[in-house]
């Protein structure tokens, strides 16, 4: 009879485990923006007062992303001021080269600004707990958090910002590239305007020196078709291409997840006189996939640089 309990308890235990690795969607290949979503909000949340937040990478994704990369990271000639990266893992090549590209500046305080995918909380969240990533901890800069909440330009949330893959995708390779870095976590609400970001950006200003820079975390369309992603994609770079931001805060989910996000890392390139960017790379998921049937994710990755 116990020999039974124990069998029944051990074939309990496997088949838990291999739902759980059905739902992770190891390798980051079955992760869509839905799921993933779905499943961050079913997930035990952290205590807010905690130190420490988990990223949303493990540590086989991260191999397996890392074995993606170019061998030769692109030469960017110039300071690098902002960059826009993905924050979807389908994208995990695309993130590993800017991200190789990056790490040849060296930059020691990394701040990503990426959307509240939920909406919840304050219009501008920020907080001063570090992540846990497959490499260690990478800490956040609190006195520019501390900063920036006195100031009345951010509130802190932890419990919201643990939730939010935005930040918790990308923080695993930053810490991964740049190991001595520490970052400010940002999520905006989706109705943040031009006036808030330029405010936000101003309490940035005495922190952003040479080993500073900016990261808009930012998936574009979604839930398209390969064709109609590509289309999509043309009709947001001519907006990019033209600063156009009253143009792209308009943009729906069909172009970008968000405007405001994306607005960031424009905004503040401009601010630094630079009104062109390098794309290293504009793709989607269907064609990463080789999958015309699926509804597809689409990426772009940008470099605002200063000469």
């Amino acid at each position: 009879m116990e020999k039974g309990k124990g069998a029944a308890s051990l074939l309990v235990i496997v088949c838990a485990a291999f739902l759980l690795l059905l739902g992770s969607g190891v390798g980051g290949e079955f992760r869509t923006e839905k799921n993933w979503a779905e499943a961050v909000r079913n997930q035990g949340t952290q205590n807010p007062g905690v130190s420490v937040h988990p990223s949303f990478v493990t540590q086989h994704e991260l191999s397996t992303a890392l074995a993606k990369g170019s061998t030769d990271p692109t030469f960017i000639d110039g300071r690098i001021i902002s960059v826009v990266i993905p924050h979807h893992l389908v994208a995990d090549r695309l993130i590993v080269n800017a991200m190789a590209a990056l790490a040849r500046q060296e930059p020691r305080l990394v701040i990503v600004v990426g959307p509240n995918h939920f909406n919840k909380g304050g219009k501008v969240i920020t907080g001063a707990s570090g992540w846990q990533t497959p490499a260690g901890i990478l800490p956040s800069e609190e006195n520019l958090v501390k900063h920036l909440i006195e100031k009345g330009l951010a509130v802190a949330d932890e419990e919201v910002l643990a939730q939010e893959h935005s930040i918790g995708a990308l923080v695993p390779f930053i810490k991964h590239f740049l190991p001595e870095s520490k970052i400010l976590p940002v999520i905006l609400h989706h109705d943040v305007s031009i006036r808030e970001v330029d405010a936000l950006l101003s309490g940035l200003a005495p922190f952003m020196d040479e080993k500073a820079v900016l990261i808009a975390s930012v998936d574009f369309s979604h839930y398209l078709t390969r064709s109609e992603a590509q289309a999509k994609d043309l009709e947001t770079l001519e907006v990019m291409r033209n600063f156009d931001y009253a143009t792209l805060l308009r943009l729906n989910n069909d172009y970008v997840d968000s405007p405001i996000s994306l607005a960031t890392a424009f905004r503040l390139a401009e601010k630094e006189g630079i009104r062109t960017f390098t794309i290293l790379d504009n793709t989607n998921s269907g064609i990463i996939m080789q999958n015309d049937t699926i509804e597809t994710t689409s990426y772009f990755t940008l470099m605002f640089t200063q000469k």
